[in-house]
């Protein structure tokens, strides 16, 4: 695993680190490379966008191993459900038991709080779905895009 992991909230400052991490995710990948930075740059701030209008109030921090950005977490944890918005870790230290290890801690706290975890996995992204389904989360709707998922205390 990674060194030492902390959090800290996210500033203007780490949007470089934001976007990079972002566009480090496998489904862009395939983007033609004449038009890549600018798509990269329209869906990233689209998504931003959406996720603080369906999340008001939410936030997200950076995800530091020995001080050193390596991902983000963006929770909404608001009077009903809490929701994991969204969990991105750099691709040179995935699979390492960061997210795992920022899961585990955020069920323990909703676990004290008596509070379910819901989260949206695209339905292409099989590792995000093995991710979420080993962490005991389940499978509880479905549209063509996605899949909604809930983990809840006591499961």
């Amino acid at each position: 695993m990674a060194g030492t992991i902390a959090l800290r909230p996210a500033t203007a400052d780490d949007e470089p680190f934001l976007f990079a991490l972002f566009a480090s995710a496998p489904e862009y990948c395939y983007l033609p490379a004449q038009f890549k930075d600018h798509l990269l740059r329209m869906q990233y701030e689209a998504q931003r966008s959406a996720y603080r209008a369906q999340f008001p109030g939410s936030g997200y921090e950076i995800v530091l191993s020995d001080g050193l950005a390596v991902g983000k977490i963006w929770l909404d944890c608001g009077q009903g459900d809490w929701y994991l918005v969204d969990i991105a870790i750099s691709p040179d230290i995935r699979s390492q038991g960061v997210g795992t290890l920022l899961l585990r801690g955020l069920q323990a706290k909703a676990r004290n709080h008596l509070k379910p975890i819901r989260s949206t996995v695209a339905r292409f992204n099989t590792g995000s779905l093995r991710f979420h389904q080993r962490l005991g989360f389940t499978v509880v709707g479905e549209d063509e895009l996605h899949l909604q998922m809930l983990w809840t205390p006591g499961a």
